[in-house]
């Protein structure tokens, strides 16, 4: 039987609490072990971490992110050393994104980071309800067209 009407106002309300308690517990890490990275910046680095060369079109679709953000994003992360540019050789209008050494570092502090406080966020659940919802997310996630696989 499908959700009710409520249910699914709950379920959206329930999304929401989670979202806004999950980035409060970011900031409070981020408190305890400051890097000077914003949510946005570590976002980034995420993904390039994962999929790096990317152009800043391929990064805006795969953060679901329009263009005019995605670049301030980059060029601030390119200010702090984090990103490097290369101009495309075949079309000297692309520029791929890549992490620089510094950048890798700091990805590779990110996801540390990340492990810690998802696992802290999730410890409410049993190792079968994680897993659980674990999978849900990713059948959802991608069902909108993200594939974090």
């Amino acid at each position: 039987m499908p959700l009710s009407d409520k249910e699914y106002l709950q379920v959206n309300q329930s999304l929401f609490s989670l979202a806004h308690a999950y980035e409060s517990r970011m900031a409070e890490y981020e408190r305890r072990r400051p890097t000077g990275l914003l949510l946005s910046d570590r976002a980034v680095l995420m993904v390039l971490g994962q999929c790096a060369p990317v152009n800043s079109q391929q990064l805006s679709h795969l953060m679901d992110i329009n263009p005019g953000t995605i670049s301030v994003y980059v060029q601030r992360l390119v200010s702090k050393g984090l990103i490097q540019k290369m101009q495309d050789e075949d079309d000297r209008r692309n520029w791929w994104l890549s992490l620089t050494e510094d950048g890798q570092m700091a990805y590779q502090e990110t996801v540390i980071g990340t492990v810690v406080y998802t696992r802290d966020f999730l410890s409410a659940l049993d190792e079968a309800e994680q897993q659980t919802l674990h999978r849900l997310l990713l059948k959802a996630s991608h069902s909108l067209g993200f594939d974090w696989q």
